[in-house]
């Protein structure tokens, strides 16, 4: 098995002129790309970067930070990438954690806020080429830590090895069917494992990468798309709704010019996968499962799979799922247990927390915290997280399930459904839902709503309670922060 950076240079001694990253203007072909890594390694080395070190990466969508990302690789360092826009105490935090030896930041301001030894990234888009030999990083090396943004609680530092990494980007380009001459559109930042994860894999694929500064501002996407003749896009659910909103006058526009989407991160309502397929019905609408600690380890296809798209598909190429119960057994078919993913791509363990790498990973399986059942043709079902369950009068109510069913009434965009004592001190616990009105409609009655589930679920699963909101809380990648419900709702 090679690994991504050696898979990266191969590409680039094999078709130096191609182009490799597109960022506004600037365009850089593999060769440069390469040369520009090299340079960055050995700036790295001269300031003392040995292999195993950590070196802190801001990490806008920008080809410096390319050039940085691959170079600490190519040293054999460890790379952790941080979202430039965190606040001062998140990167000090960091930075007592890890202990960089180095970190590229991306201004100024950046370089005042973090208390290591620091350079600007911007200085690596000027390096003088240099020609040095560096051994290949040995697979089981941590090449990325990636500490996850979580709805709660402190961030956890994911380790991912060069095996991790090569291994999830042979199976998602082996999926997705990423090829040289495709023109892939990321949106999503690079800090994010997802816009990194696609990064490493478009690149090592031969694909062009076009990096877009979010979906913030829609009209960017679509002229990306336009300008570069696309074949590619990714993006969170959160994104391609807002990208919805134009229907035929924005996607509908590449119909027949996308060849394939993809989507993960979050939950997406099936209403929008519907939308999505309406648009493009003969694009490959891709939709992952997975985890920052095993990437993309299932998919569904919404055409191909589309008698099951409210699952998660079905596992990828070289990866395990297993429903167990709490004694750690393998549950039957069609039971409802712990969800644990094994593969080579699933990380060997947390940084800094022995503890709960021990609770959570046993011989390359992970626990992964969500509640689900596999079925008989081996799709992948997921019913909530465990630490979300609602204990209704004794009775396991995953909040997912009853939050799908709302946003599918007329009148409701996006629902979020927490757990609260019951008021009658019957139930223990009964659902309150927090609702954001859809446009354009008439508002609904609390009893309504309650005949619309009632009339979809079981009666115990019908919310006792509920809350309209301007807007949910949500986590940069659409994540639901549940925690921040129960405060929106405290003392009511």
């Amino acid at each position: 098995m090679r690994s991504v950076i050696e898979a990266l240079g191969q590409r680039a001694a094999r078709h130096p002129e191609r182009t490799a990253l597109i960022c506004g203007d600037r365009r850089v072909a593999f060769g440069e790309l390469w040369d520009r890594v090299v340079a960055a390694a050995c700036c790295l080395s001269d300031c003392g970067v040995r292999p195993g070190d950590c070196v802190m990466l801001d990490a806008p969508s920008a080809p410096a930070f390319a050039y940085g990302y691959f170079a600490t690789h190519l040293l054999g360092a460890t790379t952790v990438p941080f979202d430039p826009n965190a606040p001062a105490s998140r990167r000090e935090e960091l930075v007592k954690r890890t202990r960089p030896v180095l970190a590229f930041v991306a201004d100024a301001r950046a370089q005042a806020a973090t208390p290591c030894p620091s350079k600007a990234l911007a200085e690596l888009e000027d390096l003088p080429a240099k020609h040095r030999d560096f051994a290949p990083p040995a697979l089981e090396s941590v090449a990325d830590l990636i500490f996850t943004t979580g709805t709660t609680g402190r961030p956890k530092g994911v380790r991912l090895t060069h095996r991790n990494l090569a291994t999830a980007a042979s199976h998602i380009n082996a999926v997705i069917g990423t090829s040289e001459g495709d023109v892939d559109v990321i949106p999503i930042p690079l800090y994010h494992a997802f816009g990194l994860g696609s990064l490493r894999c478009f690149l090592t694929a031969g694909a062009t990468v076009v990096l877009v500064q979010g979906f913030r501002l829609p009209g960017e996407i679509f002229a990306a798309l336009e300008r570069h003749a696309a074949t590619g896009l990714i993006g969170v659910p959160a994104g391609f709704a807002v990208l919805l909103r134009f229907a035929e006058r924005g996607l509908g526009l590449f119909a027949d010019r996308l060849r394939y989407i993809e989507i993960g991160s979050a939950p997406m309502p099936l209403e929008h996968k519907r939308t999505l397929m309406k648009l493009l019905p003969r694009t490959k609408l891709f939709m992952h499962y997975g985890l920052t600690e095993a990437a993309r380890s299932a998919f569904i296809e919404f055409h191909r799979d589309r008698a099951h798209l409210e699952t998660a598909g079905m596992p990828s190429p070289g990866v395990r799922f297993e429903a167990r119960d709490e004694r750690g057994q393998a549950c039957r078919l069609g039971e409802r247990g712990m969800l644990w993913v094994g593969g080579l791509h699933v990380s060997p363990g947390y940084w800094d927390d022995a503890e709960l790498s021990a609770a959570s990973f046993v011989d390359g399986w992970m626990r992964t915290g969500d509640v689900g059942h596999i079925d008989e043709a081996g799709y992948v079902h997921l019913h909530g997280r465990h630490d979300d369950m609602v204990n209704v009068g004794g009775v396991k109510v995953a909040p997912d399930e009853v939050e799908r069913v709302l946003a599918e009434h007329p009148a409701v965009s996006e629902a979020g459904c927490v757990g609260v004592p019951d008021p009658r001190g019957i139930a223990g616990q009964v659902l309150r839902a927090f609702l954001v009105a859809a446009t354009d409609q008439s508002p609904a009655s609390d009893a309504e709503l309650s005949q619309w589930v009632a009339a979809r679920l079981e009666s115990y699963k019908v919310p006792a309670q509920y809350r309209w909101i301007a807007t949910l809380p949500r986590t940069a990648s659409g994540k639901l922060v549940r925690a921040a419900l129960h405060n929106e709702g405290a003392g009511s």
